[in-house]
């Protein structure tokens, strides 16, 4: 009886198992080849877990669902004989790797108990798949075994079942995806010839802006810094630049250069903020693609996923789409989310990117902004990468945390065992000494009153606090301040806006909108604005005087760096520091560095004294001592435990970076409101979905997400309903989205500023 593993509309395009096994193998071989160079045994596991992983459908069962003759349920399971198989060879990575292929990794329990299922009929029914599948594929060779390096090492084979796993089901998603479509993708390697033609456009873009001025030095002495750091062997590295420094480009350089020296397959870029995510990625594409021939692939929750056969998108589009799936492409720039989740997850869509991170160069931008209760975990991992899977770590921040080792941080880094791109402690130093542009001032306990006195006497001020419901209360008293005919100088950031909302309002970085925050400072009119930390990494404004509410120490730093940015003031910016008489900070780590910070400045003569990375590395110290770096939540045990024990979907549950206590809601701004509208009236073609990834896709520029309990109370009021019926998505009632203020919950503004 013929075998096959996938149905066709078109019966002369159905797959036959024996090409499926055989081509999935090749593929899963050739990526395990690509992680680990040199090493035949990783090759072979991932080869016979190719071969193995569809072994199941050579039952009748099987075969009787593809042709519709049967319903699917127990009896056409079939990841489970090729897991069997591996499991009674002694493979535990092929065993892994086949049952999860479909479901995601199973925890060790569950896996013992699915191999074991009597459900399954595994003793009646394996003989004839095993007759099968020897015929078309051979026996499984007796000295088959798991590779030498991971023996003895519990947490290493832990993430060895995780490279084994991304490789098979990559493999088995491009040939499935290539057998049903007829498409073969074809994605650009990061070649030789392509990392010298990239560097060379990245010297291009050095050498086209001004060399004058000691700031221009600067920045050209830390883009050559980079290049001839990138000679070092692969490791970690720190690349500590203050605000101003040109990180952005410098980072790539090194990374690239970095790849080319050390024949590295591609460049990941991690970025923290969603706020500066595509700012950063549009600067790459202009500089090194823009020809666009898909080199940047920018992957977050924004850009979407799994696009539909039938998408108009042309096929380029549909390619760089395709490519966002498993990071086939010579540079990446995602989101700490992103990034982080996938290299904890279990589910195959998104563990299949996986084995794209080794033997990559991946930049982590404001590393200090990395979940602190991940850190261990994610420490740990970065190891094993770097030490088994010929991935480099650039951690790359003007506020070094260092990530010393200690107690509260077991996996950290000894002094040796990173490699400082801008130089010896003196050298950081003396950047930190250059760069510096602003001067910081004590203001003691401020009432809100008091903080909005000062920011209306000023003409152009920005002023950061902590929450939602601080910038809500301080941008109104500002503007209950100004005459009338300033009020629309007074601007309000926060994650209550959408993120298209907080574009418009900052307004474009080349060519600002009339009236935006950058039209208005570049033109040097009244600019009066209240953020919560949204504004504080990588958002390019500029403002002579900066408010800051006591928070932790690199915020602090952060929001100064939107201060004289560009170091155009004849005499230094000047930096604010408060505590608010209210109180009020968010809870959690957030709150204990706050403290740690206001104890660790009480010590510190920070108006006459610079801070140095020193300064950081012993108030990260301090805080991680503090705090719980590896999942604190009641008394469940941490991470490293749960990978110990091979608890695969323990670990993804609890590697999340953002607490899942949220619910992301559409807002009505702007085109958000007409795709709302065009989506719930639409009439669809025939064959065509009413809702798709593509919709979902094009509204997460129009997404807020609201703690539970704001939207339980709205959802209580009628002011959140279904963008359509049955469908999980949620929108908001266009009376609760101010114009100016974003998401209004439970308070309205004292009067009516729909002209404000």
């Amino acid at each position: 009886m013929e075998c096959y593993a996938h149905s066709h509309p078109n019966p002369a395009k159905w797959q036959r198992l024996v090409d499926h096994l055989h081509a999935t193998a090749e593929l899963s071989a050739g990526f395990a080849a690509d992680v680990r160079p040199g090493d035949e045994s990783f090759r072979k596991a991932a080869l016979w877990a190719g071969l193995l992983h569809d072994v199941g459908k050579y039952t009748a069962e099987f075969q009787a669902y593809l042709a519709k003759k049967l319903d699917g349920g127990v009896e056409t399971q079939h990841a489970v004989f090729g897991a069997a198989i591996a499991k009674r060879l002694s493979l535990m990575g092929p065993a892994f790797v086949s049952a999860g292929h479909h479901a995601g990794l199973h925890d060790s329990g569950a896996f013992q108990s699915f191999i074991a299922d009597p459900k399954y009929r595994l003793d009646a029914r394996m003989t004839g798949v095993c007759e099968h599948f020897e015929a078309d594929v051979g026996r499984v060779p007796s000295d088959l075994t798991d590779p030498g390096f991971v023996r003895g090492r519990v947490l290493g084979c832990e993430y060895y079942v995780r490279m084994l796993f991304s490789c098979l089901v990559d493999a088995d998603y491009l040939d499935t995806e290539s057998a049903c479509s007829g498409r073969i993708r074809s994605p650009v390697a990061l070649s030789r010839g392509l990392k010298d033609d990239l560097i060379e456009r990245l010297l291009a873009e050095k050498n086209s802006k001004p060399h004058d001025g000691d700031v221009n030095r600067i920045r050209n002495g830390i883009f050559d810094r980079c290049l001839t750091a990138a000679r070092n062997k692969p490791g970690f590295f720190a690349l500590t630049v203050p605000t101003g420094g040109g990180k952005t480009l410098s980072g790539m350089a090194f990374a690239l250069a970095h790849a080319r020296a050390h024949d590295l397959n591609r460049v990941i870029v991690v970025i923290p903020y969603l706020s500066i995510i595509e700012q950063n990625a549009a600067t790459y594409r202009r500089v090194l693609d823009p020809d666009e021939r898909g080199l940047v692939v920018e992957h977050h929750s924004g850009t979407g996923s799994c696009p539909d056969e039938n998408s108009d998108r042309s096929a380029a589009e549909l390619e760089l789409e395709l490519a966002t799936e498993n990071w086939d492409a010579p540079i990446i720039v995602t989101t700490s989310v992103q990034f982080i989740e996938s290299l904890f997850a279990n589910r195959p869509a998104a563990c299949r990117k996986l084995h794209n991170v080794a033997r990559a160069v991946v930049v982590l931008d404001e590393v200090q902004a990395l979940p602190t209760h991940l850190l261990t975990p994610l420490l740990s991992v970065c190891r094993e990468l770097k030490e088994h899977y010929g991935t480099s770590f650039v951690f790359s921040t003007a506020t070094q945390p260092a990530f010393r080792r200690s107690s509260g941080l077991p996996d950290g880094f000894t002094e040796a065992e990173t490699i400082e791109i801008a130089g010896n402690r003196t050298e950081v130093d003396d950047l930190s000494h250059a760069l510096n542009r602003v001067r910081y001032e004590r203001l003691g306990t401020l009432d809100w009153s008091a903080v909005a006195a000062k920011a209306v006497v000023e003409s152009r001020v920005l002023c950061v606090v902590n929450t939602r419901g601080h910038a809500f209360t301080l941008w109104e008293l500002i503007r209950d301040a100004l005459p009338a005919d300033q009020r629309q100088s007074i601007f309000h950031l926060s994650s209550a806006l959408c993120a298209e909302h907080r574009s418009d309002i900052l307004g474009r970085v080349d060519c600002p909108q009339n009236d935006s925050i950058r039209y208005r400072l570049l033109a040097g009119m009244p600019c009066r604005l209240v953020s919560t930390q949204v504004v504080e990494a990588g958002v390019d404004i500029d403002f002579p005087l900066v408010l800051r509410a006591m928070a932790p120490l690199d915020s602090i730093v952060q929001a100064a760096g939107r201060c004289n940015r560009e170091g155009k003031l004849p005499a230094k910016g000047r930096v604010g520091v408060f505590t608010p008489a209210q109180g009020g900070s968010p809870p959690g780590v957030y709150k204990t560095a706050t403290g740690q910070t206001a104890a660790f400045l009480a010590g510190f003569d920070i108006e006459h004294k610079p801070l140095l990375a020193e300064h950081f590395a012993e108030y990260f110290s301090a805080l991680f001592n503090c705090v719980d770096t590896d999942y604190a939540r009641g008394r469940e045990c941490g991470i490293q435990e749960d990978r110990e024990q091979l608890r695969f979907r323990e670990v993804a549950r609890k590697a999340k970076v953002i607490a899942d206590d949220t619910v992301a809601v559409v807002v009505p701004y702007k085109q958000g409101e007409e795709l709302i509208r065009e989506i719930r009236e639409r009439d669809p073609a025939s064959g065509r979905r009413r809702f798709d990834r593509d919709d979902m896709r094009r509204l997460q520029r129009y997404v807020v997400n609201l703690r539970r309990k704001d939207y339980m109370f709205l959802e209580n009021n009628g002011a959140v309903t279904a963008l359509l019926p049955n469908l999980d998505v949620h929108v908001l009632d266009k009376a609760c989205y101010h114009p100016a203020l974003g998401v209004i919950v439970d308070k309205l503004p004292t009067e009516d500023l729909c002209g404000v």
